[in-house]
């Protein structure tokens, strides 16, 4: 690992300059390309010299050569600087391996989001990092102004004059039990319904909170009978005793739930929450984010 303490001791732009004379072996042709004057190309070789004691380049006939030490300073440097111009050259970002961040809610991985995904992987060089929204207690607006997200599935919107925010997709809730629960036949009325316990999923997210809101209207005399803040932990509660609880419908044909759960029927409306993607505005300079967002459009992801 570099030593950052050395590094912001030394004026890197003077490598740059040295690099620039070797390639010429001329300071009239160094400045000439780096735009800036010749006394200012010889000042900072004078600096570079005094920080490696080494002459660096030497007078021969009508120009200079380097010393072996110059020589040696630009095979090291030759690789290094055409590194870093890669890392910061935004028309070689294709050339580079990239990293895109997704922040989305655990489960709300549908079929629809997951699409979105593989649309991602057909970009080439790239790697996908997905992190749970609501484990990370951060807001969607801190994971974007802070550069810490390039994109966020959120059931809340968010409405930027930096950021980017198109609804997705209307996601479905059910109120399930247990498929071998034991009162299953009689789980058809609101009254019955009210009788058992429910789970209760602990998050700051507006939107859920929102959903939390309704259905406690709806069900204002229900017993919460365990609370987490991990929903695969309410769905195995859900599965391995006779509780209730709301659970996205979609997350239900997932291999891994099909078959354990069943959807009860009821007399009111279990409401809906809708998924938005948001990203930065900025995104959009990047080609391969831009053509990802126009196949998008092509495709009617977005509602």
């Amino acid at each position: 690992m570099a030593n950052l303490y050395d590094l912001k001791k030394f004026d890197l732009n003077l490598l740059v300059i040295f690099e620039c004379i070797y390639q010429h072996l001329s300071i009239s042709k160094a400045a000439e390309t780096l735009f800036i004057t010749p006394s200012a190309v010889s000042q900072s070789l004078q600096r570079l010299r005094n920080q490696l004691n080494d002459p660096l380049f030497v007078r021969s006939g009508k120009g200079i050569t380097p010393t072996t030490a110059g020589v040696n300073l630009h095979l090291h440097l030759e690789k290094n600087l055409n590194q870093l111009e890669q890392t910061i050259n935004i028309t070689s970002r294709s050339e580079l391996r990239k990293r895109l961040v997704v922040y989305a809610p655990q489960l709300f991985m549908t079929l629809k989001t997951t699409r979105l995904i593989h649309m991602l992987l057909d970009t080439p060089n790239l790697h996908v990092e997905h992190h749970d929204l609501l484990a990370s207690g951060e807001s969607v607006e801190n994971l974007l102004s802070y550069r810490k997200a390039d994109l966020v599935f959120s059931t809340t919107p968010l409405s930027s004059r930096t950021t980017v925010c198109k609804p997705v997709q209307e996601l479905d809730i059910s109120l399930v039990c247990s498929e071998n629960h034991p009162r299953l036949a009689s789980l058809n009325t609101t009254k019955n319904i009210l009788e058992e316990g429910f789970t209760y999923y602990l998050s700051n997210d507006h939107g859920t909170k929102s959903f939390q809101g309704e259905t406690a209207s709806i069900l204002s005399d229900k017993k919460v009978s365990f609370s987490s803040d991990s929903y695969i932990a309410i769905l195995n509660v859900i599965q391995q005793t006779d509780l209730l609880g709301f659970v996205p419908t979609c997350i239900l044909d997932q291999i891994s739930f099909k078959n354990k759960f069943t959807i009860l029927e009821t007399s009111f409306n279990v409401p809906s929450m809708t998924i938005y993607m948001i990203y930065n505005q900025v995104n959009l300079d990047d080609p391969n984010f831009a053509q990802f967002i126009r196949t998008c459009e092509e495709n009617n992801i977005f509602e």
